[in-house]
């Protein structure tokens, strides 16, 4: 149970962080955004390292997949997430994570033998059924979709999925490193990866930074803390033990709560889909607690 509620976290963290990083990513660029949110993340994942008790010996197999994983993850694959929010919107971008699942049920079936039991299938038919109806709902009000954004947002998807199993690769050779190290691990690659990227497109990281107001600043910062470091620990607590599909499914839900916060900031109902979806939701979710 203790997995699915780390990703549930993680969700919603991410969920209501993700429409900061769409409206500054329009406003500056996905590149600064992504970059700037892996830099807040790796100074306090490194503080909270040391809070822990300190860095661990690590097998260069482990450390290896935390660096790969974070380098495709938060360097590249979040910047088509972002380049996806600024397209599509953070609702229809994430509506697009309902393929997770299937991608990561099949490869944890694959190389991690993770069973696909009924009940779990069950389960990720009512979180994929959230999906439908956001789609539903969205093609009704737009009757097309964004190719480009489309396809930034499938291959934010695929190489996410990819550092997933890279990270619980990590976990699993590494047992015990805690959540916290290994997204320090993954925070550092991606910062190094931005560090070599400025060289040939320059980033400006403070200057971008400082045009803005001291509470706009803040705004940045704790969105980043929130929505890079706190939302991807408590995932990386749940897929370090979780089983990786269902842990997807959790995830997958990421459209309602966007949704949710949108429709609190704009101060509108929720439609007949959302509360659909809500029940969809819960539906899944208690199916998974049952069987944790």
């Amino acid at each position: 149970m203790s997995s699915y509620l780390f990703a549930l976290g993680a969700n919603i963290s991410f969920s209501v962080a993700s429409l900061v990083y769409m409206t500054f990513s329009r406003q500056v660029s996905a590149y600064w955004m992504n970059a700037f949110k892996a830099f807040v993340a790796l100074i306090a994942s490194f503080f909270a390292v040391l809070m822990m008790g300190g860095f661990n010996d690590l097998a260069l197999n482990s450390l290896g997949a935390f660096l790969l994983s974070g380098f495709i993850g938060l360097a590249v694959g979040d910047l088509f997430l972002l380049s996806a929010f600024v397209r599509l919107g953070v609702t229809r971008s994430l509506v697009l994570f309902g393929f997770q699942p299937v991608f990561l049920g099949f490869f944890g079936y694959l190389w991690l033998g993770q069973e696909m039991d009924a009940s779990k299938l069950v389960a990720i038919v009512f979180l994929l059924g959230c999906l439908f109806l956001f789609s539903l709902e969205n093609f009704k009000k737009t009757a097309r979709w964004e190719i480009k954004g489309l396809l930034f947002a499938l291959v934010a998807v695929l190489i996410d999925s990819a550092g997933v199993l890279l990270s619980r690769y990590g976990f699993d050779n590494a047992p015990h490193i805690g959540a916290i190290e290994g997204h320090f691990y993954r925070c550092l690659s991606a910062v190094l990866g931005f560090f070599i990227f400025s060289q040939f497109y320059p980033l400006g990281l403070f200057k971008n930074l400082y045009r803005w107001s001291k509470k706009q600043q803040s705004l940045i910062v704790v969105a980043s803390f929130a929505g890079t470091f706190l939302a991807l620990l408590l995932y990386l607590e749940a897929i370090k033990g979780g089983h990786l599909a269902s842990v997807a499914a959790i995830g997958i839900t990421g459209p309602m709560f966007a949704a949710i916060v949108e429709c609190v900031y704009r101060k509108e109902w929720p439609s007949r889909y959302l509360l659909g979806a809500f029940t969809l939701f819960a539906a899944g979710f208690f199916i998974l607690l049952g069987q944790s």
